[in-house]
């Protein structure tokens, strides 16, 4: 896929990456750093998306190889599983590839994901029966903000002496207690 937006040095890239080089010599090749590549990748989408489509040529380029070779590995496999001088650690190994082909399922086919923030859908607002009948589009307003809570004394730190009066840090004597045990015994 031959796109515009890209530069000569981005083209030449995915190019080299179409043919099988990995991301070191490609970056070479280019001139640049492999972590230019990856940079690019994350952060570039015209290049993300090219690099996407070249990477699922170069997979269907290899798969059609794989098939036009698939019948002779499996007549391979049938051989060596119906060779009586073959290892029985040969002939399972192989009984064990026909078992884990036939039984997995085929993978769904991945999409390109790039670093993007899904978009929520509005969440309708709950009300009571007994509330008169809203308007559809006013059904889906925005939700209400939360409320801000605010404690009724002073936060205690960790390390500060424990406020029921014991004199150990609180941490060390009422962290875990319910706050209105220590609040009841301070007072």
């Amino acid at each position: 896929m031959l796109d515009h937006t890209l530069s000569p040095q981005q083209l030449q890239v995915i190019s080299a990456l179409s043919e099988g080089a990995n991301m070191t010599d490609a970056a070479a090749q280019a001139g640049v750093h492999r972590n230019t590549i990856s940079n690019w990748r994350r952060n570039y989408l015209p290049f993300g998306e090219a690099l996407a489509h070249a990477q699922y040529d170069k997979a269907m380029l290899f798969r059609e190889k794989a098939e036009a070779l698939a019948e002779l590995a499996f007549e391979a496999i049938q051989a060596i599983l119906v060779d009586p001088k073959a290892s029985p650690a040969t002939r399972l190994k192989a009984a064990m590839f026909i078992v884990e082909m036939t039984s997995k399922p085929p993978e769904p086919k991945k999409q390109v994901m790039l670093d993007v923030v899904p978009i929520q859908a509005p969440v309708p607002e709950t009300r009571p029966e007994s509330a008169p009948e809203v308007h559809k589009a006013a059904q889906f307003a925005a939700p209400v903000p939360a409320q801000t809570i605010r404690r009724e004394h002073p936060k205690i730190g960790r390390n500060e002496t424990c406020p029921c009066g014991s004199g150990l840090k609180f941490k060390r004597c009422c962290l875990n207690k319910p706050q209105t045990n220590i609040q009841t015994k301070a007072a």
